[in-house]
């Protein structure tokens, strides 16, 4: 998905408050906001949003001497999210349909968000939004079907915090599909995505094998990913993208891919013609059938 105008705006706002975050010396802002106008501004025509803000994000980085500025807010987005997992998995277990409000939690967890923040301050509201969040697309029906056939799933994570909402789904996911889950984490921080460590903060561990993707960018862009996420992503006969950056990377993947997100960019939601806050379980372009435009508030169309 190439970088729009609008994408620009939107990619400096996120200099100004990471480099906040990253340091207090106001003179120093100032240097790496200008660095990063000047960088921005010479990167050709049609690149990703999640290119730009993977060089941008490194040059603060560089810039500021700080590794990881939201190192903090990511560890207490985590510790919120764990403080209400058994909530999670009451709301699961107690559905009528347990994978559905597995898929349905997954994607309000794309609420955690510090690139577009959402009206919910937390992730207990977020429960709540789970189950009245429209369905702007839903292929549902068809991810439940593709979940029993293949034996090698790979799940490209997106959020800390949001990170205990994907361990809710893969737990159901590991009811319903005999195959092996593999999720993918980034290869070093970026903004608040998921990490390592923050996979293995919340346990993730323990319900499927965590690998990083070799890559500092948001989102997979495949071609700077290790060999062992290729071989992962060639193998796999379903992939789970979840977040806006996967789907920038990914939306012309010629994949079995599925998109879990919440529509929090304004060029995104128009491009689906989806509106803020919907939710989308979207399989790849191509590949979805006649449900594809199935918009609604409740549950997916019987099939």
């Amino acid at each position: 998905m190439k970088a729009e105008l609008d994408c620009y705006l939107c990619i400096m706002s996120q200099v100004v408050r990471v480099t906040k975050e990253a340091t207090p010396d106001e003179a120093l802002q100032h240097r790496v906001f200008q660095e990063a106008l000047r960088l921005v501004s010479e990167c050709p025509a049609g690149t990703w949003p999640p290119e730009l803000l993977q060089r941008v994000y490194r040059l603060v980085l560089e810039g500021t001497g700080n590794v990881d500025p939201y190192c903090d807010k990511k560890q207490k987005a985590n510790t919120a999210a764990m403080e209400i997992y058994p909530r999670l998995k009451d709301m699961v277990a107690n559905a009528s349909d347990p994978l559905l409000m597995a898929c349905k939690l997954a994607i309000a967890g794309n609420s955690l968000d510090l690139v577009f923040p959402t009206p919910e301050p937390d992730p207990e509201t977020l429960l709540d939004v789970a189950l009245a969040m429209p369905f702007a697309m839903n292929d549902y029906a068809e991810f439940q079907a593709g979940l029993e056939s293949t034996p090698l799933i790979l799940y490209l994570g997106d959020n800390a915090g949001e990170v205990v909402f994907d361990r809710v789904l893969i737990e159901e996911i590991q009811k319903v599909s005999r195959g092996e889950v593999y999720f993918a984490v980034r290869g070093k921080p970026i903004m608040n995505d998921v990490t390592l460590d923050d996979a293995y903060f919340v346990g993730l561990d323990k319900v499927c094998t965590i690998i990083p993707n070799g890559s500092d960018a948001p989102g997979t862009i495949l071609r700077q990913c290790s060999s062992e996420l290729r071989q992962l992503y060639d193998a796999a006969g379903l992939i789970v993208s979840k977040g806006g950056a996967n789907f920038e990377t990914l939306n012309e993947a010629d994949k079995n891919v599925f998109f879990f997100l919440r529509m929090k960019c304004p060029i995104q939601s128009d491009s689906m013609g989806a509106k803020l806050g919907d939710a989308v379980l979207m399989k790849q372009k191509g590949l979805a059938s006649g449900d594809r435009n199935w918009t609604g508030a409740g549950d997916p169309p019987s099939q």
